[in-house]
């Protein structure tokens, strides 16, 4: 076995040494420099020559490194880290945090504390992470969280306590009753929304927090083994081999010989399903159940009217 040069191992050191500098986040350009100007005696532009030489190295390897004034940062760690959906919007939460922190010094700890977390996740946590900071951002309005902060507290109650529901609220200008089990509470376009499964048509729907007029808890724990009516649908061509399933839904393998891709969705609320059904156009195609389909019709059918 051929022995390796000393010059060698001194290299793989300094590259250690870099990334033990970079190992919180950031290091200051003069503390990156200064491990190259004292190797091998080198002039600051030949340490400079030499420091692009490593950088490279390191991005052939999956490490980026960015460089802006004074400061070089680390784009991406050597281990990274997987998020759930639980786990993302618990990080959103805790970004969120950071605006009741009056102290300068505080905020800017705070900052580094988020991105060591946020330099170590994996592409898929960071899209993930992107989808839910936006939905968190939608309520960030002081205004409208005080004005519905006892509602919402209330609601997050009823999903701890898992008890069933009567709940009223207004929709279109009706008035409506259901009896439910609560679920979460969501966050979307700047509004908050209680996620409920409707007993009676087997469904689960979102219903906005500032439209609910009156929410009583019954005496009866919600059984854990309620099923929701399940939306089967298949999409076809370049959106089949792209497609990324979505935490509530499971498909059968592969697309098939004609190029469709069967998926089962459960639980999403059905509006907003099929809004982003619609969006697939020709793509998609609806196969049960018979209601569902019926919906996406008459969807259909509506939006073909502005054009006669």
């Amino acid at each position: 076995m051929k022995k390796i040069s000393d010059k060698y191992n001194e290299a793989c050191i300094k590259v250690f040494d870099m990334l033990k500098l970079l190992s919180n986040g950031t290091a200051k350009y003069r503390d990156i420099i200064e491990l190259f100007t004292n190797y091998d005696n080198n002039e600051t532009a030949a340490a400079n020559v030499i420091l692009n030489k490593y950088l490279n190295t390191l991005k052939i390897f999956g490490i980026n490194i960015s460089k802006t004034k004074n400061i070089y940062y680390l784009q991406n760690s050597f281990f990274s880290i997987n998020l759930d959906e639980n786990d993302a919007k618990a990080l959103c939460m805790l970004k969120a945090s950071k605006d009741y922190l009056t102290s300068p010094k505080q905020q800017e700890f705070f900052d580094k504390f988020l991105r060591s977390i946020e330099m170590r996740l994996t592409k898929e946590s960071k899209e993930l992470l992107e989808f839910k900071d936006k939905e968190l951002s939608n309520i960030n309005s002081e205004e409208y969280l005080n004005k519905y902060r006892n509602i919402i507290s209330k609601c997050e109650t009823c999903c701890f306590e898992n008890q069933k529901l009567e709940l009223c609220f207004i929709q279109e200008n009706k008035d409506y009753k259901v009896m439910c089990s609560p679920r979460e509470i969501t966050f979307k376009n700047g509004k908050a929304y209680l996620s409920v499964f409707n007993h009676l048509s087997r469904q689960v729907f979102e219903v906005a927090i500032d439209t609910i007029t009156s929410m009583k808890q019954m005496p009866v724990i919600s059984k854990g083994n309620e099923v929701s009516v399940t939306v089967v649908y298949k999409i076809g061509n370049a959106l089949a081999k792209s497609y990324c399933l979505k935490e509530w839904e499971t498909c059968d393998g592969k697309p098939d010989e004609n190029g469709w891709l069967t998926i089962i969705n459960h639980n999403e609320d059905f509006d907003e399903l099929l809004k982003r059904l619609l969006r697939y156009g020709s793509n998609c195609v609806v196969l049960s159940p018979k209601n569902f389909r019926e919906s996406m019709i008459t969807a259909i059918d509506n939006a073909l009217k502005n054009y006669e």
